[in-house]
């Protein structure tokens, strides 16, 4: 019985040792979470009614380029993909508010509810005819979009 009473505080101890150290790594998670979790990004293609196939395959390489580098981001929702047609009446605000001229790829930071600021990747016409290209370009432009 003595060997027993010896043994409680010793594991009493590394009870409290092995708790502590599970306290501290949930700390350390915490603060590694983005500080701002409300900030999202959202990359918008925006179409009309009528898709030529020139504007079918920017939505397509943007959508993919999108789905190949930021899974992490999207599936957590700092990400969103959104692919809208301009012509339909609760998106029309969307031209004027963008200065919409054609189809377009634009990302744009979100706090909350306020857009904070926004970005027109138009050299996705320019680059259609290297889907490499395109997919670099969006790529590294939302990378860094994001970063900053």
């Amino acid at each position: 019985m003595k060997n027993f009473g010896s043994i409680i505080p010793v594991f009493f101890a590394t009870f409290l040792f092995v708790a502590g150290l599970s306290m501290n790594s949930s700390a350390e998670e915490i603060k590694k979470q983005p500080q701002n979790a409300k900030t999202k990004f959202i990359a918008y293609y925006f179409h009309g009614t009528y898709r030529c196939p020139s504007c079918k395959t920017i939505e397509e390489w943007s959508h993919e380029a999108i789905k190949n580098s930021f899974q992490d981001e999207l599936k957590n929702g700092r990400l969103v993909w959104k692919a809208l047609n301009i012509e339909e009446a609760p998106n029309k605000h969307f031209v004027k508010d963008y200065s919409l001229y054609t189809k377009s790829l634009i990302i744009s930071e979100i706090n909350g509810e306020k857009e904070i600021r926004w970005k027109n990747l138009d050299k996705v016409w320019q680059l259609l005819r290297n889907q490499e290209k395109f997919f670099s370009y969006v790529e590294g432009e939302i990378k860094k979009y994001m970063e900053n």
